[in-house]
């Protein structure tokens, strides 16, 4: 039992090296090759090119997102332009209506009045003429019982 570990232990030793060093991703020519190495300094670039990545991507997506704030501020403050435009020419509108409602029911109002004095006057002479004529007919009557 102590062989079969022993030869169990070398076979797997020997295997293990071998793997290490002689790699079978097709590259291997026996050269130096610096994907192989582990050095700090290549994981260093590496983690600044992915930072500087990610900063640059941080700094275009706040850009854009403040190209779309600004871009939104001034559809709303245009919105807000054409509504303030509106309600001015409703306001405008309507006062000019109310102007020219006041002006129509103050000419019906004179026409009203005017009408009105016509119409006394009409009655004032009716009543004068009226009156002119019982006068005429009292000196008429008068007149006759004079004769008579």
């Amino acid at each position: 039992m102590a062989k079969k570990l022993i030869l169990l232990s070398c076979a797997t030793a020997f295997l293990a090296v071998g793997c290490v060093a002689f790699p079978e991703d097709g590259y291997y020519d026996g050269r130096y090759d610096p994907r192989y190495e582990r050095r700090h300094d290549y994981d260093d670039r590496r983690y600044d090119y992915d930072r500087q990545r990610w900063e640059y991507q941080q700094r275009q997506q706040r850009v854009e997102l403040e190209r779309r704030k600004r871009e939104i501020e001034r559809r709303e403050w245009e919105q807000n332009r054409q509504k303030q435009l509106q309600r001015q020419k409703h306001e405008q509108e309507s006062q000019r209506l109310a102007e020219q409602r006041k002006r129509l029911s103050e000419q019906q109002r004179k026409q009203l009045e005017q009408k009105r004095k016509q119409q006394v006057e009409a009655e004032r002479k009716k009543r004068e003429e009226a009156r002119k004529r019982w006068q005429e007919n009292r000196k008429d009557r008068e007149q006759r019982r004079d004769r008579d």
